[in-house]
């Protein structure tokens, strides 16, 4: 799916902490860009193309970045808003009731939206502004919003013809994700966004100058919707933002090569994708128990690295934040029904040395401090775990 990445200000939170390598942004394995370019002509505007003319030049740019052939072609369409937003949200389907009651009890429990929020309207109207095409796993088709083939949609489609790509090589849909944990789709998803990103940026470079502008105020036209939480915002954004520069790390490491073995062998934790050389030591998450309920449970899950940054950063703050989750090993929590639009959540988690463990409770401290009794922290040493309330 190809969305304008949301949230941008929270790129220095999710990008600063990044290691390894960023590598080129030039195409992959390093090697000399395709003899031909995107587009024509010297700085001025492209003229606009039927889709069936403009297609093939893209197609072949994705196969060469990329180093792999279509297995068969690929059926795109391009669609106009009210067309490509039905379609959208008939590939989105219609939450579960649990499902939905899931995601709120744990953010709110966190302080990360406010317990009364319709998170399925917040999340519906973020992708219905900022998805600019996506492609649909079971027709095996791509969808981008647009009518004619213009500089914008170009490099739309440079992003969701990898994804069809990526999909015919090494099958994108992996449902048994979602049924591990949060971070293991997490951590594919921003694999998969991040290659397609990364192509699609090297495409637009291809551009002339002109086409480049027309590109980014087509991207631009898709703003952040108003009334919606940042938190939904970073939520969503979070692959476009993370994915790219891990798959520079790979592409660095061992160009396309490294890409397809992480589609073999995707990264498994949100640490994975901040650290590569966790990736490459296979350093997985630690296994941790889930800890009791103090009333009906509604969700268990792992936070992750990811999902503790943000919570923390919420309290503490980014700088305490950061150093507080740098030594994540593993974790798990469980959110329970506590009244009427009132959640909280119990997590465990686990360190990778003695020395991160005495920052995590030192930043979980001062978020007790100053959550004006919504917060207690339970156990510290060996294992920390923490009660957070929603308010």
């Amino acid at each position: 799916m190809r969305r304008v990445p949301a949230a941008l200000v929270a790129v220095a939170l999710l990008t600063g902490g990044c290691t390894g390598n960023a590598g080129s942004t030039g195409s992959a394995d390093g090697r000399p860009s395709p003899s031909h370019s995107a587009d024509t002509g010297a700085g001025g505007l492209t003229p606009v193309q039927p889709l069936r003319k403009a297609l093939p030049a893209i197609e072949r740019f994705v196969e060469h970045e990329r180093g792999l052939r279509f297995k068969h072609p690929v059926q795109v369409r391009l669609l106009g808003r009210k067309a490509f937003l039905k379609k959208l949200r008939g590939e989105q389907g219609q939450p579960k009731p649990a499902e939905v009651e899931q995601l709120t009890s744990t953010l709110a429990a966190l302080g990360l939206i406010s317990p009364r929020l319709d998170v399925v309207k917040a999340f519906r109207t973020a992708y219905d502004a900022g998805t600019l095409g996506f492609y649909d796993f079971k027709d095996k088709h791509l969808y981008v919003r647009g009518t004619q083939a213009t500089p914008g949609v170009r490099a739309v489609l440079a992003h969701e013809l990898t994804h069809a790509l990526d999909d015919q090589w090494f099958g994108l849909r992996r449902p048994q994700l979602r049924k591990d944990n949060q971070e293991k789709e997490l951590a594919f998803t921003a694999l998969s966004e991040g290659d397609a990103e990364r192509t699609r940026i090297d495409y637009e470079a291809t551009m002339t100058k002109a086409d480049q502008s027309v590109a980014k105020r087509e991207e631009g036209a898709t703003a952040e919707p108003p009334h919606v939480p940042q938190t939904v915002l970073i939520l969503i954004g979070l692959p476009y933002i993370i994915g790219p520069e891990f798959v520079k790390a790979l592409v660095a490491h061992n160009g396309n090569s490294a890409i397809d073995a992480g589609f073999r062998t995707p990264p498994v934790s949100s640490e994975q994708l901040f650290d590569v050389a966790a990736y490459f030591s296979h350093d997985a998450p630690k296994h941790v128990a889930t800890p009791r309920s103090d009333g009906v449970r509604v969700d268990h899950s792992d936070l992750g690295f990811i999902g503790l940054l943000l919570a923390l950063q919420k309290h503490v703050g980014t700088a305490l934040a950061r150093q507080a989750v740098a030594g994540w090993g593993g974790d798990q929590y469980s959110t329970w029904r506590a009244g009427d639009h009132r959640w909280c959540l119990r997590d465990t988690i686990v360190m990778d040395y003695a020395a991160a463990t005495q920052i995590l409770d030192s930043a979980l401290h001062k978020w007790v401090s100053t959550s004006h009794g919504r917060a207690r922290l339970e156990s510290t040493g060996a294992r920390t775990t923490f009660v957070s309330c929603s308010s």
